[in-house]
């Protein structure tokens, strides 16, 4: 059983790791604020959760259950993916109305319907890109 649990353990943590790694090589490669907002949600709503019901897993494994450590890493897992999706929204929201160039190729734009002024032509955004 406890070959298991470390197997367990291992795919969560590397599984979790790798989801930060790409969301992080993804930050660099993406052009505007927006994407990169969007990039980060994996990480935080489904790497660091991952992270840390390996990091449960593997205390239960090494000391025991526990009524308490399994209530503070229920709360910490839904905290993340809460905090994510609502952090996420908040973000994306505040980085549009800062008037933060966006990708033309951004569809849908949902919010260009509230404010059509900021909706970027190409070719502004190509001067804004090469800055």
């Amino acid at each position: 059983m406890h070959l298991a649990i470390t197997i367990i353990v291992g795919f969560l943590a590397i599984g979790g790791a790798l989801c930060v790694l790409i969301s992080a090589v993804a930050m660099l490669r993406v052009d505007d604020a927006l994407s990169r907002i969007n990039v980060l949600s994996p990480a935080t709503g489904l790497g660091v959760p991952a992270i840390v019901l390996a990091a449960y897993l593997n205390h239960v494994n090494e000391v025991g259950m526990d009524w308490i450590d399994l209530i503070k890493a229920a709360v910490a897992i839904a905290g993340f993916i809460i905090m994510s999706s609502v952090a996420s929204n908040t973000l994306g929201r505040a980085t549009y109305r800062s008037g933060a160039p966006i990708d033309p190729d951004t569809n849908p734009n949902e919010l260009a319907v509230a404010h059509p002024e900021r909706l970027p032509t190409s070719a502004s955004w190509q001067t804004k890109k090469r800055r």
